[in-house]
């Protein structure tokens, strides 16, 4: 028997030579069987080609969840208080966030999100709005508003890092809209948030009580 090289990802043996031998004169026999096996070939060379592509391959699945967002331009998280309440605006907030605020263009301060795809509406003065722990006759208040259109009653989750430590903090906010965001300790924290199928980051400065 004569054995073949692998074609692609098969391999192809056809059965013996001698069969019908005495039907043909012995010349004419093999090169009759000689075009007969290359047909076969190719077409079997074609067909595991085919198989092996990558066309035929399942693709990869996608990522569950989009990696973590990078501050702009690449910098590392502030820590200080001055860096991260270099965040903090106090001006009129976008267009898309006035509804319910008159003069619509009043000056408030608020923390853009990284994607702009989310607003932190901040209480208080310039300085601080938020402290931790929470003091007892200021809460820790922040309007989200989304420029994304979201399912209502959707809840906001909130992933929160304290920069520069290992620190970390979870709240599952019940939508998006007025909240109380209190945080265990004070500084610069950098809070991951997602809202119906959304994700955004702020960074946000807490003052010790």
């Amino acid at each position: 028997m004569q054995k073949y090289p692998d074609a692609g990802c098969l391999q192809y043996r056809p059965r013996g030579q001698g069969r019908g031998r005495g039907a043909y004169p012995q010349a004419a026999y093999r090169h009759h069987m000689r075009s007969a096996v290359a047909v076969v070939l190719i077409a079997v060379a074609v067909t595991a080609m085919a198989a092996c592509s990558p066309a035929g391959q399942s693709a990869p699945p996608l990522p569950s969840r989009p990696p973590a967002m990078a501050s702009p331009g690449g910098s590392a998280a502030p820590v200080s208080a001055a860096d991260c309440l270099a965040r903090r605006t106090d001006g009129p907030l976008p267009v898309w966030a006035r509804s319910g605020f008159h003069p619509p263009s009043m000056p408030i301060g608020h923390v853009m999100g990284l994607r702009g795809d989310i607003v932190a509406i901040l209480w208080g003065g310039p300085e601080s709005s938020l402290y931790a722990p929470p003091r007892p006759d200021v809460g820790n208040k922040v309007l989200w508003v989304s420029r994304l259109a979201g399912k209502p009653g959707a809840p906001l989750r909130v992933r929160a890092m304290l920069n520069g430590t290992h620190r970390t903090a979870a709240l599952d906010l019940p939508d998006v809209g007025p909240s109380y965001v209190n945080l265990p300790a004070p500084g610069c924290w950098t809070l991951d948030l997602s809202w119906s199928g959304h994700r955004d980051q702020v960074e946000l400065w807490y003052t010790a009580t």
